[in-house]
């Protein structure tokens, strides 16, 4: 039986590809000897890397990127702040843009401030992409 209230986890294609740029974008940072956000394993690739989320976004294969809880729930911010985000965003043309900046940390401080559809976005993803509970901003 299901709820009333329940939706459940669809990968917006647009969104990934975001995240999916944002990843790749750190990787090659962190390959290259820079700071980087999230966590690789020894002997990752950039196919194998891609193919990860690939499985991860499929909704089917939580436990395919092997991350920190809290890196999963970051990747998932910047996946709900991509599908709010129009399809002519300067950020699905180039994440270096300074207009993707503005736009993005437009919708992060909305995830940040609780807004009720990344509250219900991520809910529904939190089973298929494995989320950890997510903790609510006490302001």
């Amino acid at each position: 039986m299901s709820s009333a209230h329940g939706q459940s986890f669809a990968v917006n294609a647009h969104a990934a590809r975001f995240v999916t740029a944002v990843v790749m974008n750190d990787f090659h940072t962190a390959q290259a000897g820079g700071g980087y956000v999230f966590s690789y394993e020894k002997l990752e690739t950039e196919s194998t890397l891609t193919a990860k989320l690939e499985r991860w976004f499929s909704g089917a294969a939580p436990d395919a990127l092997r991350m920190e809880p809290a890196e999963k729930q970051t990747l998932f911010g910047f996946y709900w702040a991509a599908s709010m985000m129009p399809a002519n965003s300067p950020c699905f043309e180039s994440i270096a843009n300074p207009s993707c900046s503005d736009e993005l940390s437009k919708w992060m401080a909305r995830e940040f401030a609780d807004d009720p559809r990344f509250i219900r976005a991520y809910e529904s993803a939190t089973k298929p992409l494995g989320l950890p509970p997510l903790i609510r901003n006490a302001r």
